[in-house]
């Protein structure tokens, strides 16, 4: 007897609408936005009042309780000012009543991502999400993004006729993502042979050259945090795999990739030079802002308006550059933040607050999650949000040593590479708050949630 199945249904249209994700941030905010209602909307049709339950209950008040903070604290901050006379109160001269309404429209227009949050969970928890199609859709754009990079480098034009300036940008124009984008999405490509049957060592020579072949391609790009975090992610792999033959292996290969990088191009050797001498001087100053009241550091003299204008900061003559032009950034943020350290500013609080002059500038966001998230929503928010990262990453770590299936392994791997380094506090970043950081957050870290604590492999 034939069973016929139905191929339109509520189940594949989420699955497809999922998978499209990569694809929806490749052609911009407006698809990404229409990609995510529709997930919302469908997986509310499929589970109903359901869809906002979940199995694991701390992370169901945890999301619940920065969402809610998040709007109480927006309104609170903004309400107010709506009849104020804003330029009394700020400096910049940005700010309006319009703007205010317009955050606290954002704030609610925000909760797609709480919806999409829940939405995925209970996707997992019905076991009704195709893994394996997401990760061959993935694992395709991913590949796309590469073809079309090294015909960019190679030959000047990518394959709709774009060229560039400074960086291959590929199909994202005169956005300058391409790398971030590779560093996330190529774990799925390379990840993928978790689904192929064949013998472990195997596979792990896979993983190995994969990993090696995007590496090339992201050093091309010369997205450099995108290489720092690819190469990272790698070690971490080797490293939760007990594979420390492979550590001092891939350090010494990549210390020679590097090196031959550097020889061959003046361009790539002085790039990479002050890339690490950046680096080096973020991990040293940016803790120390928290408890100190001003910016200290050695003034880099070759600081340009061009650099700032890379970062998407103002430039103003009275700035007094110190270190990488994301530190003051940095210290923009975290002077700010101390002024309401507990309870925040509200919803995308850093263009509102910000001023000109020694060591600070202004942007539309500090340029850094843990000091967005800290400034607009305090200690609070922070601690709510971090929480729920600490205890994926908790469970993802539990998952790992417990369970003896290397596939299972494998397949939790790529969504816990993006988030871990998603979080990771001491990094130049977009706005969390963004459509395109949102979506991918909110995306992966329910995923990586519930491959963490399912009971099936």
């Amino acid at each position: 007897m034939l069973i016929e199945k139905k191929l339109f249904t509520n189940y594949n249209l989420i699955n497809v609408l999922i998978a499209l994700v990569p694809l929806s941030l490749i052609l911009g905010n407006l698809i990404v936005n229409l990609n995510v209602i529709l997930i919302c909307l469908v997986g509310i049709t499929m589970y109903k009042l359901d869809t906002f339950k979940i199995s694991k209950k701390i992370y169901q008040y945890l999301i619940y309780a920065f969402f809610c903070y998040l709007i109480l604290i927006t309104l609170i901050s903004y309400l107010p000012l709506i009849t104020s006379d804003a330029n009394k109160i700020f400096p910049n001269n940005i700010s309006s009543k319009e703007s205010y309404i317009e955050n606290i429209l954002k704030v609610f227009f925000f909760l797609r991502f709480l919806i999409l949050f829940f939405v995925i969970t209970k996707l997992i928890e019905k076991n009704h999400f195709n893994i394996k199609f997401f990760f061959i859709s993935c694992a395709f754009f991913s590949c796309i993004i590469a073809i079309d990079i090294f015909i960019q480098v190679s030959f000047g034009r990518n394959l709709l006729g774009n060229t560039y300036e400074y960086r291959p940008t590929s199909f994202f124009n005169d956005e300058d993502i391409a790398g971030g984008f590779l560093q996330k999405f190529s774990l799925f490509f390379i990840f993928f042979i978790s689904f192929i049957n064949i013998g472990k060592n195997k596979k792990n020579y896979y993983i190995y050259l994969t990993f090696l072949a995007f590496f090339i391609l992201i050093v091309l790009i010369n997205n450099r945090m995108p290489i720092l975090l690819f190469i990272s992610s790698f070690f971490i792999f080797l490293f939760l795999n007990k594979n420390f033959k492979a550590v001092v292996f891939a350090v010494l290969f990549v210390l020679s990739i590097l090196t031959t990088f550097n020889i061959l191009s003046e361009k790539l050797s002085s790039s990479y030079s002050s890339f690490y001498a950046n680096v080096k001087q973020i991990l040293v100053t940016a803790p120390r802002l928290f408890y100190n009241s001003k910016a200290e550091g050695e003034v880099w003299h070759n600081f340009t308006p061009e650099t700032l204008k890379a970062a998407g900061m103002s430039f103003n003559k009275e700035i007094i550059p110190f270190g990488h032009g994301y530190t003051i950034v940095f210290n923009s943020g975290i002077q700010l933040w101390k002024e309401n350290k507990i309870f925040g500013k509200g919803l995308k609080s850093f263009k509102f607050n910000c001023s000109r002059g020694k060591n600070t500038t202004c942007s539309t966001h500090p340029h850094n999650y843990f000091i967005e998230i800290a400034l607009d929503t305090g200690l609070v928010g922070l601690i709510l949000i971090y929480s729920i990262f600490f205890l994926s990453i908790f469970d993802f770590m539990k998952f790992n040593k417990n369970n003896l299936d290397f596939n299972s392994k494998l397949i939790s791997f790529p969504f816990f590479l993006i988030i871990f380094f998603e979080f990771f506090p001491l990094r130049g970043s977009g706005s969390f708050f963004s459509t395109s950081n949102a979506s991918i957050i909110f995306l992966m870290l329910p995923i990586l949630i519930g491959l963490s604590n399912s009971k099936k492999n």
